[in-house]
């Protein structure tokens, strides 16, 4: 099967789950435990020599379905699923990085992503220095023989920046260094990150793939990479499984002792969104960009960000890297936080909710709810200003949603 939409709708053609029944859909394997013929047949699973399940903590059958479906959509060496997009993250930093590591970050990040780099990773002795991807050259300057990878967002999330995925990965493969990316706002449908020499990708599978927020999951896919034997925790994984190096780190080891595995219901549910996944993201796209020219007319709106647009200073990167499809979030910036919090509570069609990519339009005020830890001066380097909304674009007819933005609009002073 070679077309992507065939792909996902029917998954593994050589699928032995089904038995006799014949189901047409992957069964829900809601089970911790499976039984063995023999105690050899333990022994050998136990010792890696088959591909028996063992215990679905590790491994399970509805899981390894998706992670069937979800390596073809992002033509990917490997994939594994995990339990929530920070689990995915998380997990992939502690696979590479050793205490006295460091890894150096976009300073446009999600909020728990941000939280995760600045407080969590010091206590495991690893450093973050975070740097404007913008220019490049800030990445170069602060990679020394510490470093173990490069880490930033495919379109930032909320500021919806765009960077020079060529220059960042030419940078990665001069310095030795490993390049992972969060593709959770466009998903490998949007962005092929196999094209652009990246080495990890993690997603939030919560977002596109879950299919109307129904479920919460990551993944983690990784691509054919020469980098892994310049990683000093993946160097003797390296020797045993030459290109399979931190995949095998990650599955056997942090996915296993952290307690990352994603349930099979929720699994189940993934492999569901994925049948509808390439008709979803276009239409939302479609809504995305019209409604992102259309708010650039409107008088009470200050600024709109969305890379697809003309007026966007990331179009060209846009138009590049994904054809100028790009995503579901919007930025808009009104006059005060007050005009803000005025508008969100004027809507009527669109949720107030902290999700995005999902069936319904949602909005949320970044700086008092996701960011409001952070000091005034790091919202302002974050570019993250009080006068800024997210809105994520969902399914909706495009005048219903044009028509409650109106009249939330009108009503402000």
């Amino acid at each position: 099967m070679k077309g992507l939409n065939t792909r996902m709708i029917h998954g593994d053609e050589n699928d032995s789950y089904q038995g006799d029944v014949r189901s047409l859909k992957t069964p829900v394997f809601q089970t911790a435990a499976y039984d063995f013929e023999d105690s050899a047949s333990v022994e050998r699973a136990f010792r890696g020599e088959s591909d028996s399940f063992v215990y679905s903590r590790i491994s399970n059958p509805t899981v390894r379905e998706l992670e069937v479906r979800l390596k073809s959509l992002a033509n990917a060496q490997s994939s594994l699923s995990v339990s929530s997009g920070m689990a995915a993250i998380s997990s992939t930093i502690l696979s590479i990085c050793d205490t006295g590591d460091n890894i150096v970050a976009s300073k446009y990040l999600f909020g728990n992503t941000y939280s995760l780099f600045s407080k969590t990773l010091k206590s495991f002795g690893i450093q973050v220095t975070f740097v404007d991807p913008e220019n490049p050259d800030e990445i170069e300057q602060n990679i020394d023989a510490q470093t173990r990878a490069i880490f930033l967002e495919v379109i930032t999330n909320p500021q919806l920046i765009v960077f020079d995925f060529e220059r960042i990965s030419q940078i990665a493969k001069e310095k030795k260094v490993l390049l992972i990316v969060d593709n959770s706002l466009l998903t490998p449908y949007l962005f092929q990150s196999h094209q652009y020499g990246i080495d990890i990708e993690v997603l939030s599978t919560t977002k596109f793939i879950s299919g109307g927020a129904t479920s919460i999951g990551g993944a983690v896919f990784t691509y054919m990479s020469d980098k892994w034997q310049y990683i000093p925790k993946l160097q003797a994984n390296f020797q045993l499984y030459g290109n399979a190096a931190f995949e095998k780190k990650l599955r056997k080891e942090l996915f296993s002792n952290l307690g990352c595995c994603l349930s099979p219901q929720n699994a189940w549910l993934q492999m569901l969104g994925l049948e509808t996944l390439t008709l979803r993201i276009d239409r939302i796209c479609e809504n995305a960009g019209n409604l992102a020219s259309w708010l650039s007319e409107q008088d009470k709106v200050q600024r709109v960000e969305y890379s697809a647009l003309d007026t966007s200073p990331y179009h060209q990167l846009s138009e590049k890297y994904f054809n100028s499809r790009a995503g579901c979030l919007i930025s808009v910036e009104l006059a005060s936080k007050k005009q803000c919090f005025d508008f969100m509570d004027a809507l009527k069609v669109i949720r107030r909710g902290t999700n995005f990519c999902d069936n319904k339009s949602m909005i949320i005020h970044p700086s008092s709810t996701i960011y409001s830890d952070l000091s005034e001066e790091m919202k302002e380097s974050f570019k993250i200003p009080d006068t800024m909304l997210r809105l994520g674009v969902g399914l909706e007819d495009i005048e219903d949603l044009k028509t409650d933005i109106q009249q939330a609009l009108d009503k402000l002073g």
